[in-house]
């Protein structure tokens, strides 16, 4: 198959939510995007009719992930940097019930990006100026939350390759890690659990997905910045308040 894509920021789970808005604006800054989705959703559309290419792909299953690799090496000659966003939110009590899902969780988080960035290093160095990897996180992630032990840990898991992947792709190749926080309510959220969240931070705002976009691109444009947490919490659950 031909190659034709040069230079590719690559968002995983584009479809929906932070990825759609880090690609949303990724797009308007220019760069050219690759987005990864596993369901249909209306973003997938609107993301597709402003430039982006959009992929159905399931980064959760091994057979899934080396499928996607497969298909970037022989689509794309260079890639400016990988966001991995692609993300799943069960209860412990879920994770425990269902083994699926627990190795769903682990696999989306820690096993599918090491080896993404393991594979595609090659096509980063491809790539001029800047290079980049960007995990995302959770604020949360060496905290701890009660009743979601296990997807904390994943993402805990997930700084932990950060950190070593940054020290193998040195100096040539940023390995940095954004762990949000509250972002931006659910519609099915009630306004009692919005009160309590919200109390939970010292700024006590919804800051909207913006909040995130901006410490994206600070990292794409940074020059020295590698092997960083940027945590996006509003000073939650400091010693001073409690969580």
């Amino acid at each position: 198959m031909q190659t034709k894509y040069e230079a590719m920021v690559i968002v995983t789970g584009a479809g929906r939510r932070l990825g759609a808005a880090m690609t949303r604006t990724l797009l308007e800054k220019g760069y050219a995007v690759l987005g990864t989705y596993r369901q249909q959703t209306p973003e997938v559309l609107e993301l597709q009719a402003l430039g982006a290419v959009m992929w159905q792909a399931d980064l959760s299953t091994d057979a899934g992930t080396k499928a996607f690799v497969s298909a970037v090496q022989a689509q794309v000659k260079s890639i400016r940097a990988i966001i991995h966003n692609a993300s799943v939110w069960h209860h412990d009590e879920t994770l425990m019930s269902t083994l699926t899902l627990r190795e769903a969780t682990f696999a989306l988080h820690v096993f599918s990006p090491y080896a993404i960035n393991q594979a595609l290093a090659p096509l980063l160095m491809a790539c001029s100026g800047n290079k980049d990897i960007v995990f995302i996180s959770d604020a949360s992630a060496h905290k701890g939350k009660s009743g979601h032990a296990l997807y904390l840990a994943s993402k805990a898991a997930m700084e932990s390759i950060m950190h070593t992947q940054a020290q193998t792709f040195a100096p040539h190749i940023k390995v940095n890690a954004i762990a949000p926080g509250l972002l931006a309510f659910h519609e099915t959220d009630t306004a009692s659990y919005k009160t309590m969240r919200l109390s939970q931070s010292l700024l006590g705002i919804e800051p909207g997905f913006g909040a995130a976009v901006d410490a994206l691109l600070f990292l794409l444009n940074n020059t020295y910045t590698t092997s960083s947490v940027l945590t996006l919490d509003g000073g939650g659950c400091l010693p001073i308040r409690p969580c």
